[in-house]
């Protein structure tokens, strides 16, 4: 399997694991707060949110429009630009879109709080432990996306320059544990995955051969 395959299935894992977060009666009210709102499928919410702002030319003239007008303003400095959606086929779109989201969201949430969108839109809005949670998603993704995109740079990658790149993933995951305590869950699941094809690799004669 090609290594964007592999790390789309241990990102996948790990999503699926974020819907799944346990509830535990021990947890603080700030972890409970936070495993409901994995559990509640924040990722799907923020499609919907990307979904809205773009469903009509009028919608996406309006959000470039309240950039543009908060950039005049000196209220914030964003890029003018069209919200992403990300795609099934591939993962790190995902990562783009969320990304994407985040940087332009002081914007965004202007955006939908004007009295002739708020009424038909203003359900997406994202609250500020919402945001907390997503920035730590962003977190997440973004290093097997950078450990992608240096694998992508290479004219003719082989199995054998992958290796080293699927270790360093492991290790830098494994690190984000510390920093990023309430997504162990998830975190474990993607390591795992990747460990298991690491191991099936060693064992393959093509990895002697690579």
């Amino acid at each position: 399997r090609c290594f964007p395959h592999v790390i789309n299935i241990a990102v996948t894992t790990a999503i699926e694991q974020m819907k799944a977060m346990p509830l535990s009666p021990e947890s603080s009210a700030q972890n409970s707060q936070y495993a409901k709102i994995l559990t509640g499928d924040l990722i799907k919410k923020v499609r919907q949110l990307v979904t809205a702002c773009r469903a009509s030319g009028q919608w996406r003239e309006d959000l470039r429009n309240t950039i543009s007008d908060g950039n005049d303003r000196g209220i914030w400095e964003l890029r003018v630009v069209e919200l992403l959606k990300d795609v099934d086929t591939r993962w790190s779109s995902l990562f783009l879109m969320i990304d994407q989201v985040l940087e332009l969201y002081s914007a965004i949430g202007s955006f939908l709080s004007q009295p002739k969108h708020s009424a038909a839109i203003g359900n997406h809005t994202l609250y500020p432990a919402e945001l907390r949670a997503l920035n730590d998603i962003r977190e997440f993704l973004s290093i097997p996306h950078t450990v992608q995109e240096l694998l992508s740079a290479e004219k003719t990658p082989t199995l054998a320059l992958a290796m080293p790149l699927y270790e360093r993933l492991i290790s830098m995951l494994k690190d984000l544990h510390n920093t990023l305590p309430l997504l162990s869950p998830a975190i474990t699941a993607s390591i795992s995955k990747l460990e298991e094809y690491v191991l099936l690799s060693c064992k393959s004669r093509v990895y002697g051969l690579a």
